[in-house]
Order: C-alpha cells, then structure tokens, then sequence
C-alpha cells in the first residue's frame, strides 16, 4: 500500500476518533447535567430553586434539605410590615407557583407503570416540608393583600407575636377610624362600605387563601362579592397544606410534627379571628367543605 495513502487514512481514522470521543464527552456532559436529586426529577429540582429565590425575596429563608428547622416554624415568619407591599405579594404567588410543580412532581408515581408501585417519587419528609412552604406562602400572601389593600390610610392592624404571648401568636383587627364608620352605620348590610372596594377584595381574598372559606357582602348590591384567588397558581389554602404537612410529619418525625400542629393552631385561631370579624363587619362567611 502507498505510505502516503496510509498516512492518509490514518489522519481521516485519528479525526474520526477525536469527533467521537468529543460527542460522547458532551453527550456525558449533558446527561450529568440532567440528573436530578435522589427521590426528585429535574423538573423538581428547577422548580425549588426558583421557589427558594421567589421566597428569599419575600423575607423568608427557606432550608429545604433541614427540616429540623420546622421545629420552631414560628421564626420562619417575616416582619408582618415588611409584607406590606405589592413586589413581596408578588414574590410569594411566584413561589406557590413554583412550589406546586415541585409537590406535582415529587407526588407522581415513582413507576412508570402504576401497576409495579404506588410509591411517590419524593420522600415523606421532602414532600412535607414542601406542603409546609405552601401553607406559609399562602398565609403570607393573604396578609400581605389585606396589609396592602389599606395604603396609604392603615385599615388592617395585624400583628405577630408569638414571644409576647403565647396562647395569641397573632393580632387582628381595624383601625379606630374604620370601626366608628361601622358604628354610624344604621343598616347592618351597609356595614361593608366602611372599606375600600380594595380593602372588601383582600378580606374575601384572604379568608380564601387561609381557609378555602367563602365571604362575601350579604348585600348583593355590594360588590365585590366574589375571591380573585380561583385561579392559577392558587388551587388550595394555608390550612389545607398544613394539614398536609403535619399528616406527613406524623410519619417521619413526631417532634416536627407536634411543633406544627401548634403552628396549625394558631393559624386556625387567626382564621376564626377573620371569620368572626367579616361576620361583624356585614359579610357571610361560608366555610369550605372539607373542613
């Protein structure tokens, strides 16, 4: 054979191999990009990434892989002020967003043929933590609705304040100004145009987003009468996912779980706060279903 002819070949042979080792070094490269955490997906994973920034920027430090943090939930509560605008409303809808794609994805039947296994993708403590964060974000987004809706005069005065006392982490109520307008009111089913169409969005809104409860004007002339969360990215409430939570918990450790419980409780004494006041204030209060 011709020495240059083989010279030849030889050289086309050695690019060959470098072409191919270099598609399959890629090839690799992108497949180790691809994997996802142990009992999650990638879809997952992106997700809880974006939810943690979304929650960062609300004011809420978010550690999902230590779950011995929820042993005092109560601390993981921002400065209830510092909510008191529309960009950490915002920050939080984009988190529950995000947050449901991580809780669809890690809920999915880890078997490609559900037949073969019932088993979810995500551990039990994973998908707790991420009922935890969703009951959060929607309690705190309903707070941060009522606290925007009474700018630039204060109609909604809510506190938290676990370490002052113990048995009402949460204080709620109206301002002086508003409750004498309710006073001079004669007939009781005008007592709801003592607020702002705004401030009558977020009380619906915000019972809604806490309990999954209905409230509206008894009034059918006054509107709005109807919550603007019936929508995506909002499909449950802060108690539903909280009840979640602690059924998890229950499972994985008692602890956390009792912690929560508490936590629950103090939330649902906030809600019976918000269901007895919109009573008091001229609205019908419809709890939901599954409560």
């Amino acid at each position: 054979m011709n020495l240059r002819h083989l010279n030849t070949m030889n050289y086309h042979f050695l690019i060959v191999l470098i072409l191919s080792a270099s598609v399959g070094f890629f090839g690799c490269a992108e497949r180790d990009e691809e994997l996802a955490s142990p009992g999650s997906t990638v879809k997952a994973d992106e997700a809880l990434k974006n939810a943690e920034s979304s929650l960062e920027s609300a004011g809420i430090l978010m550690k999902f892989d230590d779950p011995g943090q929820l042993a005092e939930p109560e601390k993981l509560v921002p400065d209830l002020i510092s909510l008191a605008r529309s960009d950490k409303q915002k920050n939080l809808e984009d988190a529950i967003s995000q947050l449901n794609i991580v809780i669809a994805e890690l809920e999915q039947n880890a078997s490609p043929a559900p037949s073969l296994s019932m088993a979810p993708v995500g551990s039990i403590s994973d998908r707790a933590m991420v009922h935890f964060y969703l009951g959060l974000s929607y309690l705190l987004d309903a707070l941060s609705r009522l606290l925007i809706s009474d700018d630039p005069e204060e109609t909604f005065i809510i506190r938290f304040h676990p370490e002052l006392n113990p048995d009402q982490w949460f204080e709620f109520g109206i301002s002086d100004k508003v409750e004498a307008r309710i006073n001079a009111t004669r007939d009781p089913l005008e007592y709801p145009l003592a607020f702002a169409i705004k401030e009558r969005q977020a009380i619906i809104d915000a019972v809604n987003l806490i309990s999954d409860a209905e409230v509206k004007p008894k009034s059918p002339s006054i509107q709005p009468q109807s919550t603007s969360v019936n929508r995506p990215p909002y499909t449950n409430s802060a108690l539903w996912h909280f009840e979640k939570a602690i059924a998890l918990f229950s499972q994985y450790n008692p602890d956390i779980k009792e912690a929560l419980d508490d936590f629950n409780y103090h939330i649902d004494k906030l809600e019976s706060l918000l269901n007895k006041d919109s009573s008091r204030w001229g609205f019908i209060y419809t709890p939901a279903s599954w409560r």
